[in-house]
């Protein structure tokens, strides 16, 4: 193993002092996983340019340190951060967040998005053209990277254009003689050096629009074909998948990307949205087929929420879904940072609980009203499971008459959406994603040791959507939230365990379970440190980093070098 000190003066004439953190306390927030996972990093550098990172990963490679890239950190299976101490080489941390960019191309029908651009940066670059990036909502709540997302094939909500993918990308790669290069497969001429190539993609130095760059898949273009295919055995999709396998394309930090190159969409003029409850999950599931074999068009999002989940959201984590609703997504992540340093500050006080911060949370979430329209709180009081349709207005009429037709011999209702009910049902599943997280800091449980999330593609012919845990196993649970894209039949479910349970027994147990029925995971959230990589996924990771020198680890493969 090389001496720190081989690294850290090198690191220290490229970066500003701001942009190389050594001390814990600098450290912490990039070395603690959103929701699960922790470990040590000998540095974190935070290049503020394309050519940095270069840099960096120059000095990274020659001083045989292990390299970890981390954009936004808003991973759910730890992937993005190290995972304990028990690598045999140093970890440097290079967070991607500062080197901001989305380029416009080719009429706005493409985008070339750099590594620190986040789903609302794209968002917010497309609006004045009219159109719409993959993801618009969700993950994007809590600032999640572009770059990120195509490299764990993550799903998002939106029905129609499946896990984010593309096969054109530009992006660094260890090669089996522990050479660094860099790789052009964006589609356009930047020249050949390195140097030359980012500079002129920098600097926009480029031209498209012949057919050459046309050649390639820049989205899953045939998704909506696979998700109306109901009676399938097979999920829609997963991680692993080797259709959705190409260069930055769930690479899951094993090449460090510099840009891709992505679809844009046409935005919705306007939409409707229908709110379903039932105390019937059959209901549900038979509704998910007719609506796939009945509608011309498919609705843009399908969101479920168990009234578990509901109640732990707007209890535990109403903070967020109202940040979310005062200052935007793009405010959360400078949040989250505040929060991380506060509890630090707070740590160090000693003579206050280590969730203080959390409880002065809760207090406020407690003394202020959950802020949720009527109408879905009664829902909440009536039915057990939850389900929100969005469409386009001009496919509502269908849709409408559809569920019309569909309820008039079930127990279940429905009700078309005003504007506030529309933003407060969407505000509230999307604040689902951290109730759990919310409740274990208040009651300050371990969440590496009490909580279990299940990220489950379900076969697009399964007769069930919940979890349907044996009693002796449901026994072992102290709270659970259950939510998922219901269409593309993907359940995200979190167990808090009881004290004294042993997590490791239960998730085996579970995961033999959904083996039975037929089930991939992860779906969309990537292995992490969580999953076991299949074979197929492992040898793509071994075919991008032969020298196993980025994110080793990941999905439980090998942390030695070369792979041993």
């Amino acid at each position: 193993m090389t001496k720190d000190q081989d690294i850290i003066p090198q690191l220290q004439r490229l970066l500003a002092a701001d942009q190389l953190l050594t001390s814990e306390d600098d450290k912490a927030y990039y070395t603690k996983g959103f929701r699960v996972g922790k470990g040590q990093a000998l540095a974190v550098a935070i290049p503020q340019t394309l050519m940095e990172l270069w840099q960096v990963l120059q000095a990274c490679v020659t001083c045989d340190k292990i390299i970890l890239m981390q954009a936004a950190n808003t991973g759910v299976t730890g992937g993005s951060t190290p995972d304990g101490s028990d690598y045999d080489r140093d970890i440097v941390i290079i967070s991607t967040r500062r080197i901001k960019g989305v380029q416009v191309i080719d009429s706005a029908q493409q985008v070339i998005a750099f590594p620190g651009s986040t789903l609302t940066e794209l968002e917010n670059a497309l609006k004045p053209h009219h159109k719409e990036p993959h993801s618009v909502i969700g993950s994007s709540c809590i600032g999640a990277s572009v770059i990120g997302g195509v490299c764990n094939n993550s799903g998002g909500s939106l029905i129609r254009r499946g896990p984010a993918f593309t096969e054109k990308s530009l992006f660094a790669q260890i090669n089996l003689d522990g050479s660094l290069s860099l790789v052009n497969h964006l589609g356009v001429d930047l020249g050949d050096t390195p140097e030359e190539m980012i500079t002129r993609l920098e600097q926009q130095q480029y031209t498209t629009g012949v057919a050459a760059d046309w050649q390639g898949k820049i989205w899953a273009d045939d998704y909506a074909s696979i998700l109306r295919d109901v009676g399938a055995d097979t999920p829609t999709r997963y991680n692993g998948n080797v259709q959705y396998l190409h260069d930055s394309a769930g690479s899951a930090g094993k090449i460090a990307v510099f840009a891709v190159r992505l679809s844009t969409f046409d935005a919705s003029d306007k939409t409707a949205t229908f709110y379903i409850g039932t105390n019937q999950e059959s209901e549900l599931v038979a509704l998910r087929r007719y609506l796939l074999e009945n509608l011309d068009e498919l609705p843009l999002q399908a969101e479920y929420i168990h009234r578990n989940a509901f109640d732990l959201t707007v209890t535990y984590a109403k903070h967020m879904y109202w940040a979310i609703n005062r200052l935007g997504p793009e405010a959360l992540p400078s949040l989250m940072a505040g929060k991380a340093k506060w509890d630090l500050r707070v740590k160090k006080l000693r003579i206050l609980p280590r969730n203080f911060v959390d409880k002065v949370l809760q207090l406020a979430n407690n003394l202020t009203p959950k802020m949720v329209a009527k109408r879905l709180l009664d829902y909440r009081d009536r039915y057990e499971h939850h389900l929100m349709i969005k469409a386009e207005t001009r496919h509502a009429a269908q849709l409408q008459q559809l569920l019309t037709r569909f309820f008039s011999t079930q127990s279940g209702e429905f009700f078309r959406c005003d504007d506030r009910e529309e933003k407060d049902a969407f505000l509230v599943r999307f604040g689902v994603g951290g109730c759990t997280i919310s409740y274990c800091d208040y009651y300050a449980i371990d969440p590496d040791k009490r909580l279990i999330a299940f990220d489950v593609a379900l076969r697009r012919n399964d007769t069930q959507w919940r979890i349907d845990l044996p009693p002796e196993l449901q026994a072992q649970v102290q709270e659970d939230s259950c939510c998922g894209h219901f269409f593309c039949f993907v359940n995200h479910q979190d167990y808090i365990l009881k004290p004294g349970v042993d997590a490791g027994a239960f998730k085996h147990q579970v995961l033999a379970y959904l083996d039975q029925r037929g089930a991939r995971y992860p779906a969309e959230h990537n292995v992490g440190h969580l999953y076991q990589a299949s074979d197929e996924y492992e040898l793509h990771m071994r075919h991008l980093d032969p020298t196993n020198s980025c994110n080793p680890g990941i999905g439980k493969t090998s942390k030695r070098k070369f792979w041993q």
